[in-house]
């Protein structure tokens, strides 16, 4: 729609251009005029669906492609074959993965973005710090979710729940532990 009225436009404006140069005894002026008036929108539109098709003809020919694979693979297979799902444990421990992967492509970042001079020194060690952080609670989540590490569980009597070791401060005194939240000292173990 909006195509049709651009070129009823130029059409309009062209023939608008002929006339005045036709009055003027310009008249192969005119001509020339309105057909560079009519022709540039037309080779412009031309022009564009000519590369939008070839822009999009490759991916939906992969596409096609990949579909012939899995269609090809999937008649090889046999039929009756069950595919069991993986638990929810082990999606959780492979996101965890790809994302441990991925903060430390970050690091590794942070560390050429500092010898190219990019990043100030505070704010690297900054950045730096975080992503560390990052880092270690991955992997504690990865080594937990594995079965390597089981958290262990210690009771507060001041605030009468259940908090981790790992989220209690140490103490003065060895075997004991300070609860954040409540500021009492709890005996580990």
């Amino acid at each position: 729609m909006r195509k049709s009225i651009v070129f009823i436009a130029f059409a309009i404006f062209a023939f608008i251009a002929f006339v005045f140069l036709s009055y003027m005894d310009q008249m192969f002026l005119g001509i020339i005029l309105a057909a560079i008036i009519i022709l540039w929108p037309t080779a412009f539109w031309l022009i564009s669906n000519i590369a939008e098709r070839n822009i999009f003809k490759p991916k939906e020919e992969s596409k096609k492609l990949k579909q012939d694979i899995i269609d090809g693979e999937e008649s090889k297979t046999d039929k009756k074959e069950e595919f069991v799902a993986p638990e929810k444990k082990d999606a959780n421990v492979d996101k965890a993965r790809e994302e441990l992967e991925k903060l430390k492509r970050a690091s590794e970042v942070l560390e050429d973005e500092k010898t190219e001079g990019v990043l100030s020194e505070d704010a690297y060690n900054e950045l730096k710090k975080q992503n560390k952080e990052a880092i270690e609670k991955l992997e504690l989540e990865i080594a937990k979710a594995s079965g390597e590490i089981k958290e262990r569980m210690i009771y507060c009597r001041k605030g009468k729940h259940y908090i981790s070791e790992r989220d209690c401060i140490p103490s003065k005194v060895p075997g004991y532990v300070i609860c954040q939240e409540h500021n009492e000292e709890i005996r580990v173990g």
